[in-house]
C-alpha cells in the first residue's frame, strides 16, 4: 500500500464533496460546509492547508434524506448508525473506497472499511429552557458514552498500547455491569431516539448534540434556513448565509492563522491507497 500525501487526501475529499453537492442540488437538499472546512472556505478558499478531512452539516430532516440517498448510491461507502451494525459515531462518514486507513489508537472500534472521508453532521433541535436542555444533553451523552463503551472493547480506547491494556483490565468489571443494562444496539437505539426528540422544525435553537454543553454549540435555527453558493477549492458548494456569525462564535478571529506549531492535523489516522 502507498501512503497518500496531504494533497492527495484533499483532492479525494473535494471529489467526494462535489459528489455530495450534486446529489443535494438534484434533490433540493440544503447543506453547508462546516467547522474547519468553513474556516478554510473563508480564509483559504478551500482546505486549511494542513487539514485532512472535510466537514459538512445538515439539519436533521435534510440529514435523514441525504443519508438514505447516499446509502443507495454505490459511488462511495456510507458509514453511519443507520447503515452499519456496529458504528461508533453519532454522525456519518462518506468514504472513498479506493483508500484505507491505519489509526494510532488502540481498541478504537473504527469501521474496518474506513478510508479518506467526509464527515456529515446532523443539526438537531434543542429545548429552549436551560434545565430541560441540560437534562436532554445529559441523557444523550449517557447513551452515547454507553453505546461506545459496549462496542467491542472501546471502553479501553487509548493512544498507547500499555495504557489501553491497563484500561481494559481496570474497566472490565464496569463494562460487564453495563452490559447487563443493555448491549450496544440497546444504547444506540436509545441515542438515536433521544437525539431527534426535539424536531428541528419546531425548535428555536439547535446544534450538534456532542457540543450541547459548549457556549458556542447552541445556535438560532434561523442560521440554518438560508444558504448560498461559495467556492471551495475552485468548486461551487453550499454554505449558510450566516456563516460569519457561526465562525465568530465558534472560533473568534477565525481569519487569523494559528501559531505555526499548531498547523498540523489532529486526527490519529494515516491513509493509504488500496
Amino acid at each position: 500500500m502507498k501512503e497518500l500525501t496531504i494533497d492527495e487526501i484533499q483532492a479525494v475529499g473535494v471529489e467526494m464533496l462535489v459528489h455530495i453537492d450534486q446529489i443535494c442540488r438534484k434533490n433540493e437538499i440544503e447543506y453547508s460546509v462546516y467547522y474547519g472546512s468553513l474556516i478554510g472556505a473563508q480564509r483559504h478558499q478551500g482546505y486549511i492547508p494542513w487539514d485532512d478531512d472535510l466537514d459538512i452539516v445538515l439539519t436533521r430532516p435534510n440529514y435523514d434524506r441525504l443519508i438514505k440517498l447516499l446509502a443507495e448510491d454505490e459511488t462511495y461507502l456510507l458509514l453511519s448508525l443507520e447503515t452499519r451494525k456496529e458504528y461508533r459515531y453519532p454522525f456519518a462518514k462518506l468514504v472513498d473506497k479506493r483508500t484505507c486507513m491505519k489509526t494510532k489508537q488502540f481498541y478504537h472500534s473504527e469501521d474496518p472499511e474506513l478510508g479518506v472521508f467526509v464527515d456529515i453532521f446532523p443539526i438537531d433541535g434543542f429545548p429552549t429552557e436551560d434545565s430541560e436542555r441540560k437534562n436532554f444533553g445529559e441523557r444523550c451523552m449517557l447513551y452515547l458514552d454507553n453505546m461506545l463503551a459496549t462496542l467491542n472493547a472501546s471502553y479501553a480506547i487509548s493512544k498507547t498500547r500499555w495504557k489501553a491494556y491497563g484500561k481494559r483490565v481496570l474497566y472490565y468489571p464496569k463494562y460487564r455491569k453495563l452490559l447487563k443494562q443493555g448491549n450496544y444496539s440497546h444504547w444506540r437505539n436509545l441515542l438515536m431516539s433521544e437525539m431527534t426528540s426535539y424536531p428541528f422544525e419546531d425548535a428555536s435553537i439547535c446544534g450538534y448534540i456532542e457540543f450541547i454543553d459548549e457556549e458556542w454549540g447552541i445556535f438560532p435555527t434561523e442560521w440554518f434556513k438560508e444558504y448560498e453558493d461559495i467556492l471551495f477549492a475552485g468548486k461551487k458548494v453550499r454554505a449558510i448565509k450566516d456563516r460569519e456569525k457561526f465562525l465568530t462564535l465558534r472560533y473568534g478571529n477565525y481569519m487569523e492563522l494559528p501559531p505555526e506549531s499548531e498547523r498540523v492535523t489532529h486526527h490519529p489516522y494515516t491513509f493509504y491507497w488500496k
